[in-house]
């Protein structure tokens, strides 16, 4: 059994000191199987706050899977959301562009469009797709 508490503990500092490597660490465990009773919202908000250029496509996968799981409130997706703009590379954008077509939940769709200042130019009313 893994201390996830602790894994995150550890993530956090070493987001502090910008830990080399500290992305595909987290990239690795975000993509494994083993999440019992890991928190992905922390770890994915880590992701984008020291800039892992290369963590747009497992952000978007944890996004995909978890889509029921996050259901009604998409507080994981929000987070992922904002870490695909913090790390603002062509490719998270594509990622970005993709939750906001109607295949995605509202809600999704919203603060993807936000994210990519294009809420007005979708046509998107932000009192009903925040209901």
């Amino acid at each position: 059994m893994r201390d996830w508490r602790r894994v995150e503990r550890l993530a956090n500092l070493a987001a502090l000191l910008r830990a080399p490597g500290l992305g595909e660490v987290l990239q690795s465990i975000l993509s494994s199987d083993v999440r019992d009773g890991l928190n992905e919202e922390d770890l994915v908000d880590i992701l984008g706050e020291i800039g892992a250029v290369g963590a747009a496509r497992t952000i978007f996968q944890v996004v995909e899977r978890s889509l029921e799981t996050d259901a009604p409130a998409y507080w994981l997706c929000q987070k992922a959301i904002g870490a695909l703009c913090d790390i603002g590379t062509e490719e998270a954008r594509r990622y970005l562009c993709e939750m906001t077509t109607d295949s995605w939940p509202d809600p999704i769709r919203w603060h993807a469009a936000v994210g990519l200042c294009v809420e007005d130019e979708l046509g998107f009313d932000e009192d009903s797709m925040l209901e």
